[in-house]
Order: structure tokens, then C-alpha cells, then sequence
């Protein structure tokens, strides 16, 4: 088990500061219904370990995450959403780059980072992450090719 150090990161983790940075969420075919994205898939799912993934703008365009996303995922991006580091620090919740942290054998997209949910409570969960969904929508999909 990873330690976190003072800055509330694990070895290898670092703080993305650049406000204006956009952070890219793959939307994947289950995380739409009816035709409408689940305000849900903007925070951690059970397996995420309180790290739901992004990818950084400045290291991958919106395009390639996705790209990258359909050639290595178990389910493909149907688009691609966003929200800037600035406003989920307005959530209160970090973005943290963890591009360089890997477990043996593992692949990890291009500019890969997440949004910290680990040391919330369920019902902040719940908020912030509902939060970061209407900021996105206002946003609307970054636009991709199919």
C-alpha cells in the first residue's frame, strides 16, 4: 500500500496547478441513458479507489485520449467531456497527475491523471461529483471525430 506524504499524494503523484488546464473524461456507452450522460461517471466508481481517470490537455488532445481510450479499453467513448483543474479546485477537489506511476505490466493513457475524491465522505461524493457533471454539461462534449 502506497503512503501519501505531506501534500496528500502517493509516491510518484503530483498536483496539476494550471487553472486553465482541461481535464478529459472518456463517456463511455454505459455511462449514458437515454440519450443523457449519468452525473455519476464525473466521480469514482467502486474500482477507481477514489480516483475516477482523466487525461490532461496538456499532454494529449481530446481526440487522441479517445483514441487511445477505443484502442486499449474494455468499452468504447462515444465523446469526450471536460472540466478545467480551476473548477474542480472550486469544488474543492484536487487533480492529480499519476502518468508515471505504474504497476508492472500496465498501460497507462497518455497524460493519464484523476480527480482526488479519496479522503471524501460518501455524501461530498455525492455533491462534488454532481457538481463537476453540470460544470462539464455547461461546457458540452469536446468535439471528436467518431
Amino acid at each position: 500500500m502506497n503512503r501519501r506524504d505531506q501534500t496528500g499524494t502517493d509516491a510518484g503523484e503530483f498536483e496539476i496547478h494550471d487553472d486553465a488546464e482541461l481535464l478529459f473524461r472518456q463517456i463511455v456507452e454505459w455511462m449514458v441513458v437515454d440519450g443523457v450522460v449519468l452525473s455519476a461517471v464525473f466521480g469514482p466508481s467502486p474500482h477507481d479507489q477514489g480516483k475516477p481517470s482523466y487525461s490532461r490537455s496538456s499532454i494529449v488532445t481530446a481526440q487522441g485520449a479517445k483514441n487511445w481510450h477505443n484502442a486499449h479499453a474494455r468499452s468504447r467513448s462515444r465523446e469526450v467531456w471536460a472540466v478545467s483543474v480551476g473548477e474542480a479546485l472550486h469544488h474543492d477537489l484536487r487533480a492529480i497527475d499519476d502518468s508515471k506511476v505504474r504497476k508492472t505490466g500496465e498501460i497507462q493513457a497518455p497524460g493519464h491523471c484523476f480527480i482526488d475524491f479519496r479522503e471524501l465522505t460518501r455524501n461530498q461524493i455525492k455533491e462534488r461529483r454532481f457538481r463537476l457533471y453540470v460544470t462539464a454539461r455547461r461546457r458540452g462534449a469536446v468535439p471528436t471525430a467518431p
